[in-house]
């Protein structure tokens, strides 16, 4: 086969001196003409460093190659001329980013986005831009097409916001496309139309790819070879059967043991109820006209129902859109419910005045998905863990005491007592997530709603934290309400599932029942595009 690019000896230093970090460390890899190949490993193994790296993107003088080659269509990238570049890039080599409301520009409309690569490379007169724009957008499988074209992206679901960005990728018809993380936070339905329309699009255009990604089964369903990478080296190579059935390295072992596994505990049928949601509803009105009438309302919950008990964790499935978080808020008052009851520990939350809600927080706390978007970058870690305390009239006033309360409460989670003087961003995604257990730990709550707490964390990281959950809950009895899109981590957890569509509970029940004997055709489908099954586009099944 021959070779697209390759990638001898590869190394990657960030800084100078005795503050140089090693990011990349002899990496060698290659791509054939038309082949799938993927960098598989966690953070910072220096797999994104590695492509960025073949269309020389990283930060000049920040970032510098001590050594090595890269060569497409034999000829060499390493240090080629600027212009040289510019023409690659976006013509011959494409990429696709992890975060595509971060890499699309908010002021500008999709035409002027898709179409500019367009004008920059093929010299397209506006007429014939925006007429390849639109069938670029057909292609990739955006709805009404040719309507999106002044649409702005926080105006597209994150789904297809991805194919946006594929469709700016696939303008010049690459040779080799980038695509780094590209699938790791959507919904497992539109990460699987994703991988189908990647596999598609490649057979049609015959382009290689270059998958940078740290989710196995992904690397599983589409790679013709994997490079398994840590700590900025290549550990072990080979084919999907081989790495996947035979693998030679611990590291490659490791990250295999590290899939979610295991199953939720159930409760005893008497055991107190916590938390029970009767009739909810959470409407947001629509409004038209002068003066604003309400035309209609977007039924974000509409009338569901569900129960949970102390030590039980119920798990909320459903695709982005479909009113799980929104589920999540209105339970703890955190966004306002339109109808129905919410009951905690026997009394209605929703007829309560705001005082008397308030000593009632202590024991109902949440943990978002983002964690270092919801820890203040201000305020250390022992500020952060103290704020619910204080608030609460629990934190002791004597420093010595207070140091000790906080300590014992990072220990619990797993992290140094020490850590408590540091801040957000000197930690990990999964040391942040501690932090944010920990912060809802600190006073002792009967009830947790858990969103997304592990979608964008490792593998391994992602083991971690359900382990640490599990121990939690063991230990303290607690209730968690778990909302997630990814079955897996669901179906590791969870004892009890709720799988919500537009609003409304489609179906519910035991985790044994929902997950082996689901009744619903559009939980057949999110099973089927999770699991490995036969992949059914969930959007097009009829609820």
């Amino acid at each position: 086969m021959t070779r697209l690019v390759d990638v001898r000896d590869l190394r990657v230093t960030f800084g100078h001196g005795a503050r140089a970090v090693e990011a990349v460390r002899g990496v060698s890899f290659h791509v054939g003409a038309g082949e799938t190949v993927s960098l598989v490993g966690e953070s910072g193994s220096g797999k994104s460093v590695s492509a960025l790296s073949i269309l020389q993107l990283l930060p000049y003088p920040k970032a510098w190659h001590p050594s090595g080659s890269i060569r497409f269509r034999d000829r060499e990238l390493m240090g080629a001329p600027a212009a040289e570049l510019r023409a690659i890039r976006g013509d011959r080599i494409a990429m696709v980013f992890q975060e595509p409301m971060t890499s699309l520009n908010p002021l500008h409309t999709i035409e002027r986005q898709v179409a500019e690569t367009l004008v920059l490379h093929k010299h397209m007169l506006p007429p014939d831009a925006r007429a390849r724009t639109v069938e670029l957008l057909s292609l990739v499988g955006l709805p009404n097409a040719a309507q999106r074209l002044r649409a702005y992206p926080h105006e597209l679901s994150g789904g297809q916001r991805q194919r946006v960005m594929i469709a700016m990728a696939l303008a010049n018809a690459p040779d080799l496309l980038i695509a780094d993380e590209p699938t790791t936070a959507v919904d497992v339905t539109i990460q699987a139309q994703i991988l189908r329309l990647v596999k598609d699009l490649q057979r049609q255009l015959g382009m290689a790819v270059l998958w940078i990604t740290h989710d196995l089964d992904v690397v599983r369903k589409i790679s013709d070879r994997v490079y398994v990478m840590n700590e900025g080296e290549v550990k072990e190579s080979g084919t999907p059967a081989e790495i996947f059935e035979r693998p030679q390295h611990p590291y490659t072992r490791k990250l295999l043991d590290a899939r979610p596994k295991g199953r939720g505990a159930p409760v005893p049928g008497d055991a107190a109820e916590i938390m029970r949601v009767d009739g909810l509803k959470v409407w947001f009105p629509i409004r038209a006209g002068i003066l604003k009438r309400t035309v209609d309302h977007v039924k974000a919950v509409d009338g569901v129902g569900l129960t949970v008990r102390a030590g039980q964790t119920v798990g909320v499935v459903g695709e982005s859109g479909s009113g799980k978080t929104t589920l999540g808020l209105a339970a703890l008052r955190l966004t306002r419910a339109t109808g129905g009851g919410v009951y905690f520990d026997g009394r209605d939350l929703l007829a309560l005045p705001p005082r008397d809600v308030r000593p009632l927080r202590s024991d109902m706390q949440i943990v978002f998905q983002d964690p270092y978007g919801s820890l203040s970058p201000r305020m250390s870690v022992g500020q952060i863990i103290g704020e619910g305390l204080a608030a609460h009239a629990r934190l002791p006033a004597v420093e010595g005491e207070r140091r000790a309360l906080i300590a014992g409460i990072l220990e619990e989670v797993g992290l140094e007592p020490a850590m408590q003087d540091r801040y957000p961003h000197e930690f990990s995604g999964g040391q942040r997530q501690r932090i944010a257990v920990a912060r809802a730990l600190a006073l002792r709550p009967k009830f947790i709603v858990l969103d997304e707490p592990t979608s964008a964390l490792d593998v391994s990281v992602q083991a971690q934290i359900l382990d640490l959950l599990r121990d939690l809950q063991a230990r303290h009895r607690l209730a968690y309400l778990f909302i997630s899109h990814d079955l897996k981590v669901i179906r590791a957890l969870a004892d009890h599932v709720v799988v919500m569509h537009h609003g409304k509970i489609v179906e519910q029940g035991p985790a044994d029942a929902v997950f082996d004997r689901p009744r619903e055709p559009y939980t057949r489908a999110l099973l089927a595009a999770a699991l490995d099954l036969e992949v059914v586009d969930a959007a097009a099944v009829s609820t």
